[in-house]
C-alpha cells in the first residue's frame, strides 16, 4: 500500500504571484498613507495658526481698550512705537505666547490701518474717520502647498468715555 504525501509551502508560480500581488498593490497604499499623514499635518498647522491670529488680536483688542500709559485706541496711530517698543511694545509683551509657535515654524505679522469710516472707505473727515483696521496675518508650513498665509482681521473704533 502507498501512501499519500501531501506538498506543502508554496510553488515558484505561487510566490511570483504573490510578488506581484504587493508590488502592484504596495505603492498605491503608501501613497494613500502619505497623502493622509500631510492632510493631517496641514490641518494641525491651519489650527495652530488660528489660534496664534486670535491671540494676537485679541490682545490688540484688549490694548485698544486699555486705559494704560502707551496703549488705547490712540496708541495705534504709531504703529511701529506700539508694536515693536522694547519692553512695552506689543511684540515684545506677548512673546511668551508667540514663540511657541514661531518654533513650530509660524509667523506673524500686523497690519494696523488708517483711519477710516465703517466702510473702510477714507474720506479725510475726522468725524467719520474714527475706525482702524487691523489684520493679524498668519504664515504658517503646508505640507503640500509650501507656505500659507492666513489672514485675520478686525475693525475697532475709541470708544467714548
Amino acid at each position: 500500500m502507498r501512501l499519500k504525501t501531501r506538498d506543502r509551502g508554496f510553488s515558484l508560480i505561487e510566490a511570483v504571484v504573490v510578488i506581484m500581488v504587493l508590488a502592484i498593490s504596495v505603492p498605491p497604499s503608501l501613497q494613500l498613507l502619505d497623502s493622509a499623514a500631510s492632510t493631517r499635518a496641514d490641518a494641525i498647522n491651519a489650527t495652530r495658526a488660528a489660534l496664534l491670529g486670535t491671540s494676537v488680536l485679541e490682545q490688540i483688542l484688549a490694548d485698544v481698550h486699555s486705559s494704560s500709559l502707551g496703549l488705547g485706541f490712540g496708541a495705534l496711530g504709531d504703529a511701529d512705537a506700539y508694536l515693536n517698543t522694547p519692553g512695552n511694545g506689543l511684540v515684545p509683551r506677548i512673546a511668551g505666547v508667540t514663540d511657541t509657535y514661531s518654533a513650530l515654524g509660524l509667523t506673524y505679522s500686523v497690519t494696523i490701518g488708517a483711519l477710516a469710516q465703517a466702510d473702510g472707505a477714507v474720506s479725510g473727515d475726522k468725524r467719520f474717520d474714527v475706525y482702524r483696521r487691523i489684520t493679524v496675518t498668519v504664515t504658517y508650513p503646508s505640507a503640500s502647498a509650501g507656505d500659507i498665509d492666513m489672514p485675520i482681521s478686525a475693525i475697532v473704533a475709541e470708544m467714548g468715555p
